[in-house]
């Protein structure tokens, strides 16, 4: 959680997505009772919640909410007298009362502003160098960008070194077969995408042992510009078992079909289906159904692909390293600067 947690923090120095989730060691001495009862009080209003349920009937849960208090709870700032409930219910009996499909809950926006950076912590005596490398993407208010980061995810693929194999492990990934496949010194290579309401941040995080930082960081950096290539056209980096470098037909359809299946399969557990309706209904204010989802990763195509890569590159990339980061500090800006990524 440690790297994450800086990636952001490099990603949005002005704050908003690259606020510390941690704790701040300096800022513990002021986690006292007193403060802890007024972040509660601040945040956790009614207006700020959702109760989600699966398996009940709508006005069941309505009835269930009014008899456990919800009704009684008064939000932050009163409602003008026009919106005032009336004597058959609270505004929160209105909330629930407008559920659905189709339904939309106004949700509280904050704009995050990306702006890139670097981020290099030196611990020479560690097993293995961490490199990350971001860019910004697309939010869940970009609906089309956010399924097209999606394929792409399993498109790039990836993981650790040893696989046990099997259906579904991605071993015919991009990062498999060309970065893990082909270097022996690469401990791990995944694709990474944190998405949120209006932003993204897409990469790959990849791992060695040490003094092959510098070589890691061009090897992950070939793989973005790779993705960004017309399909059957080399990248300015060729290597000679890279038979082809923009993303075929072939590859953009089993990603796909491994996205659909990994979606499909997932909502066939409750606990899943309970956690993504309340998580939907939080962040954009309307639940999409699987049916929905599946006709927007089949709008797909190797060009959407392409652009969507390719704008990553438009953008200042994040770049975090920690282990011996003696030669990714020296040689980032000119192997960047050879594959196209902005610093």
């Amino acid at each position: 959680m440690f790297l994450p947690e800086k990636l952001h923090e490099a990603a949005f120095r002005s704050g908003t997505l690259g606020n510390p989730l941690l704790c701040p060691i300096g800022q513990l001495h002021r986690a006292t009772v007193d403060s802890l009862a007024e972040y509660h009080e601040r945040w956790y209003r009614p207006e700020r919640i959702v109760v989600a349920a699966i398996g009940v009937d709508h006005q069941q849960l309505i009835n269930l909410c009014i008899d456990n208090g919800f009704a009684d709870l008064a939000p932050s700032h009163p409602a003008p007298a026009a919106d005032q409930s009336d004597s058959n219910g609270s505004w929160f009996r209105k909330i629930l009362a407008t559920g659905g499909a189709n339904s939309r809950i106004a949700v509280p926006s904050c704009k995050s502003v990306y702006t890139g950076g670097t981020w290099f912590d030196s611990k020479p005596d560690v097993d293995f160098t961490q490199v990350y490398l971001g860019f910004k993407s697309a939010g869940i208010d970009n609906e089309h960008g956010l399924y097209v980061y999606a394929v792409l995810q399993m498109l790039l693929g990836g993981g650790g070194s040893f696989s046990a194999g099997g259906p579904g492990k991605g071993m015919y990934s991009r990062l498999y077969t060309r970065v893990l496949n082909q270097h022996a010194w690469i401990e791990s290579c995944v694709a990474f995408h944190h998405c949120y309401t209006d932003a993204g941040l897409f990469g790959i995080s990849a791992s060695c042992r040490p003094r092959n930082e510098h070589a890691l960081f061009d090897v992950i950096a070939t793989e973005i510009e790779a993705v960004a290539a017309t399909s059957g056209k080399r990248s300015s980096f060729r290597r000679p078992y890279a038979s082809q470098e923009g993303a075929s037909l072939f590859e953009v359809k089993r990603a796909k079909n491994q996205l659909k299946s990994n979606l499909l399969m997932n909502l066939e557990s409750r606990m899943v289906q309970l956690e993504d309706l309340g998580r939907q209904i939080q962040v954009s204010g309307r639940k999409v159904p699987a049916e929905a989802m599946i006709q927007h990763i089949e709008a797909i195509t190797p060009e959407d692909i392409r652009k969507g890569a390719a704008e990553l590159l438009a953008s200042p990339a994040t770049v975090l390293a920690q282990g011996c980061v003696d030669g990714i500090s020296q040689f980032c800006p000119q192997v960047a600067a050879n594959h196209g990524i902005k610093l």
